[in-house]
């Protein structure tokens, strides 16, 4: 499956994707799936203006489906950062990427990963 983050299929495939299960892309590797968080991060910041941790978090994981509180809690004290400060540097987002990767599936990813993969692909969210 690969979809550290459980991200939604969405209306176009995602790429790397190689099908769904329940509502859930399925990705052909960990890095596609590392992408398509990149890319949706770089979406909520330019196309919704969603620059805080809660505002990011709110989005990703409404209170309809999880315990939205928590997780903005649970990643702000992962970054050390008020929920209600701008993430400023790409390096926020790989940094907040490792925090939701382990709310979403306890899966363990470095920052240095997601930088990894956003440099590969020249993904930068600010």
């Amino acid at each position: 499956m690969n979809n550290i983050f459980n991200i939604r299929v969405g209306k176009q495939p995602w790429f790397g994707q190689t099908g769904e299960k329940k509502g859930f892309a399925e990705f052909e590797t960990r890095e596609h799936a590392i992408r398509a968080w990149l890319v949706l991060m770089r979406t909520y910041r330019r196309r919704y203006q969603r620059y805080t941790i809660r505002d990011i978090v709110g989005r990703f994981a409404p209170p309809n489906e999880n315990n939205t509180t928590a997780y903005v809690n649970y990643c702000a004290r992962q970054l050390c950062y008020s929920a209600h400060s701008p993430l400023k540097l790409s390096q926020d987002y790989c940094r907040l990427g490792v925090a939701m990767a382990w709310m979403e599936t306890a899966t363990k990813v470095t920052a240095d990963d997601i930088e990894k993969v956003m440099k590969k692909y020249n993904i930068f969210i600010v």
